[in-house]
């Protein structure tokens, strides 16, 4: 059985890889925040990430390529005929806070209206008002946003846009900026609207939210971006007009189906490099449709517009303060094969699920052993839950046309939990070289697994579309259906000239906001071991093993053993003594009954028991005298022929008097005498020698003996006994402990394992420095400033830049800590690197840069 819970730096690689695109660095005790706008996706003059606002003239045309019927109504006034307010880009800004702005005009008339208005009667994220009382102006400014060079409120480049407004302390080689202040009283949400005399294209532009002087990233978003940069020339190829690299979109998503919450998980979209024409972008929690009534339909790609945007695309991570990070979700997927009743009528299968948010779990049966999902053959069966819990899928045995799937067929079985999931549906990308979705927060920035259904699309060889090695056409590239999910850019499709893949078609593309999986690929094994692991003194005398199932869980494990010696399989034994091992094909196998365990393929352990116990029979059925194989802890050999075993049975005792009888075991911290105080009580003892205290703080692994109490050796009534660790008080954490008793003959015992926690120390100020700062590689040195708030423990530490960041290193000194830094830091280009400093419970960031 495949058990998988997945558990995916903060937002620090985030911010610095943005920093590093648009060429501004800073050092300072405080991370630096940055512009939103243009700038956010790159600076390159050979590249276009442009705004696009649609014509208003033409807003009853619902099919015009160029009207808002087809490409969104993004920043238009209120006025206009068939307005969406859905469609506004919003920034939300706190009470006292500033916001500066500027845009700059690609094409058509000079001169630009812009305004700011709010919703007095609504503090939200997306208020509606159109007019009314409550609709206020907060903002207007008319302006020549067109012509050559710098003015207020138009940048006059990409990295004037992407340094931000030259107000703000830092700025320098930014733009001057227009302004306003929310003096309303009240956090809100103020949008944009915008006139002109034409349709046209925001090449550079830029909106900064400002609490004093500090910047504040992470307020822009809109749920519908309407992005212009020409179109493909070359099938697969890049060119001048392409998005910038870093192109795409910051989406926060709440932890559960409902669309609104107050946790969130962040992911970004990448669409680096494609090229869209006027393309429109939107996320959602179901894809392109919204009225099919089945998630699974949801999903798929359509011919024409979807209208279903849900969520807000950002710019940069959502701030914190508005869109917090949820809770690291946990789940668990088995899967279980059985053969039907009668036998002969083939097998079936189950995936147990238990999630602790609600979630999607996507099952695919591939019987034809691709790894993709190939329709008329393939099974996949897909439940949404809309609650956290233990659920169950089932598979009837049967493939696509219904037909037995017999046993011993090679089958694969990929099964995935998706919270929360995201979808990108884009409508009219004419060539994607790739998509990436990254997960950024909670846990780890990580490429995600993505999935994909372009069925209802036409495909590479159909009428209208050219093969990829074509000089010109159309071509899609990755599969048609994806239904295991792929981690990097695999939804791809090619065009050149305007013949896109995605003419006129909105073309989706979705992940996990966090991602378990369960992957199996073996024959189709539905058989099954059955048996018990008895309390049995007389197994061999009175012919039958049989009894009351032993307590040892966690302790024993049945192993399934071939000719070879090579584990096929195990099961742990439960609590009430019976084990159940699937997933067997036919043969001649053992079965091994021991205190360790194996993996598939590995040689098998030796019988064992744990102390005091010994093997006391083994027999295949519970017929007195029949089928009994002795009492070594192997029951077999057995043959399995396409037919289940149940009633395998091991019998155990227990081997003479034991030397002492645990009960309570305690350990808790003594605040008066700054020492961890351990007690234990035993019920009795007899021919004991001493106990010996050992401690870890790695849990179940590296204990040492830190003292020894002698026992009183016989007795019939509980002991009492004490040990002080006066030696935990000098470090903070956590201390694991247990008590090994040690007979006069040298045999011994363990206590279970107890945890106490010592009070976490604190230190106030930096405690290390970092010099020379700039400085080259072999430079660097690290600094212990502050000798009280390190006493020695080993460091660790990671480095992290714009481009890229280290595993946790350690090392066991400060004067090894600044020789591991400098060897680890000759692999990182110069600029900015957060050098992160951890030991005991303690952690602190140093910024360098570097030569």
């Amino acid at each position: 059985m495949n058990d998988t819970t997945t558990n995916y730096l903060p937002q620090l690689l985030k911010i610095l890889l943005a920093l590093f695109c648009l060429g501004v660095f800073f050092v300072s005790t405080t991370l630096p925040a940055m512009a939103e706008g243009s700038g956010t996706w790159g600076t390159a003059t050979d590249r276009q990430s442009w705004l696009w606002i649609p014509e208003y003239s033409e807003a009853n045309s619902a099919t015009n390529n160029h009207g808002y019927g087809s490409r969104g109504y993004m920043m238009l006034p209120s006025t206009v005929p068939n307005y969406n307010p859905d469609h506004r880009m919003y920034v939300y800004v706190k009470d006292g806070e500033t916001v500066y702005w500027g845009f700059r005009k690609f094409d058509g008339a000079n001169t630009i209206r812009v305004r700011w208005y709010y919703d007095s009667s609504d503090t939200g994220f997306f208020p509606q008002a159109t007019s009314g009382p409550s609709y206020r102006l907060k903002d207007d400014e008319s302006y020549n946003a067109k012509s050559a060079g710098g003015t207020t409120g138009r940048p006059a480049n990409g990295m004037a846009a992407a340094i931000g407004p030259t107000a703000l302390p830092g700025n320098s080689g930014g733009y001057s900026a227009y302004s306003f202040t929310n003096d309303t009283g009240a956090d809100r949400a103020f949008w944009v609207e915008i006139s002109g005399d034409d349709s046209f294209k925001m090449s550079y532009w830029d909106v900064t939210v400002a609490e004093g002087s500090i910047e504040k990233p992470g307020r822009l978003y809109c749920k519908y971006w309407s992005v212009f940069n020409e179109l493909a020339v070359e099938l697969g190829q890049t060119n001048q007009y392409s998005f910038h690299d870093n192109f795409g979109f910051y989406v926060p998503v709440d932890d559960n189906f409902g669309g609104t919450g107050d946790q969130y998980f962040v992911k970004n979209a990448n669409f680096g490099r494609s090229n869209g024409g006027y393309v429109n972008f939107f996320a959602n929690q179901d894809g392109p449709r919204n009225d099919t009534g089945s998630h699974v339909e949801n999903r798929k790609s359509i011919i024409g517009v979807s209208s279903n945007y849900q969520y807000p695309l950002f710019l940069n991570d959502p701030d914190l303060e508005f869109w917090p990070t949820t809770d690291v979700p946990n789940a668990s997927l088995n899967i279980t094969y059985e053969e039907k009743e009668p036998i002969g009528n083939g097998g079936h299968a189950w995936v147990d699920i238990s999630i602790s948010l609600p979630g999607i779990v996507d099952v695919l049966i591939d019987l034809d052993g691709n790894n993709t999902y190939d329709e008329g053959i393939d099974i996949v069966i897909s439940e949404r839950y809309d609650a956290s819990g233990n659920y169950q899928i089932y598979w009837d045995g049967k493939d696509a046309n219904g037909d037995v799937v017999t046993s011993g067929s090679k089958i694969g079985v990929f099964a995935a939990v998706i919270f929360a999931p995201v979808h990108f549906p884009v409508y009219d990308m004419e060539q994607s070289l790739g998509i990436t979705i990254t997960n950024v927060r909670p846990g780890n920035p990580e490429d995600n697994a993505i999935y994909w259904d372009d069925s209802p699309l036409p495909r590479d060889g159909e009428p209208g579309f050219s093969a990829i090695t074509s000089t010109s056409g159309t071509s899609a590239v990755s599969a048609e259906v994806n239904v295991t999910g792929e981690a990097g850019t695999s939804h791809i499709w090619h065009s050149d000239s305007n013949k896109g893949f995605g003419e006129k078609n909105t073309i989706n593309t979705w992940a996990a906001s966090y991602y378990a999986e369960v992957q199996e690929e073996d024959e189709y094994l539905y058989l099954t071991y059955q048996g018990n692991v008895y309390e049995d003194d007389n197994g061999l005398e009175d012919g039958l093993v049989s009894g009351i199932g032993t307590n040892l869980e966690g302790q024993l494990y049945v192993l399934i053993v071939d000719a070879d010696d090579k584990v096929i399989n195990s099961a742990a034994v439960a609590s009430d003594g019976c084990y159940s091992i699937d997933h067997i094909p036919d043969g001649n196998y053992k079965a091994v009954l021991s205190t360790s365990n194996a993996a598939h393929g590995e040689p098998s352990p030796l019988p064992s028991l744990p102390q005091h116990w010994e093997n006391s029979g083994e027999q295949l059925g519970t017929e007195p005298g029949v089928n009994l194989y002795g009492n070594d802890g192997v029951l077999g050999a057995f043959s399995l022929e396409n037919t289940s075993v149940v009633e395998a049975n091991f019998g155990l005792r227990t081997m003479g008097t034991l030397p002492v009888i645990w009960e309570d075991f305690e350990a808790e911290y003594n605040e008066q005498k700054n020492v961890i105080a351990l007690e234990w009580t035993v019920a009795k003892e007899w021919e004991n020698s001493h106990y010996e205290i050992e401690r870890s703080t790695l849990g179940l692994s590296d204990f040492i003996k830190i003292g020894e109490v002698t026992a009183i050796g016989w007795s019939d009534e509980a002991i009492d006994y004490n040990f002080e660790d006066a030696t935990a008080s000098q470090n903070s954490g956590k201390w694991y402990y247990r008590i090994r008793q040690v007979d006069l003959d040298g045999s011994d015992s363990y206590s279970s394992v107890l945890a106490a926690q010592m009070p976490v120390q604190t230190s106030e100020g930096p405690t290390w420095s970092i010099y020379p700062n700039p400085g080259h590689a072999s430079e660097i040195n690290i600094a212990l400033n502050k000798f009280s708030s390190y006493n020695g423990e080993p460091l660790h530490y990671r480095l992290v830049s714009s481009l890229m960041s280290t595993d946790l290193y350690s090392v066991s000194s400060p004067n090894l800590l600044s020789q591991s830094i400098q060897e680890t830091l000759t692999a990182f280009p110069s600029g900015l690197v957060i050098v992160e400093v951890l030991w005991a419970d303690h952690t602190e960031r140093l910024k360098l840069m570097l030569r």
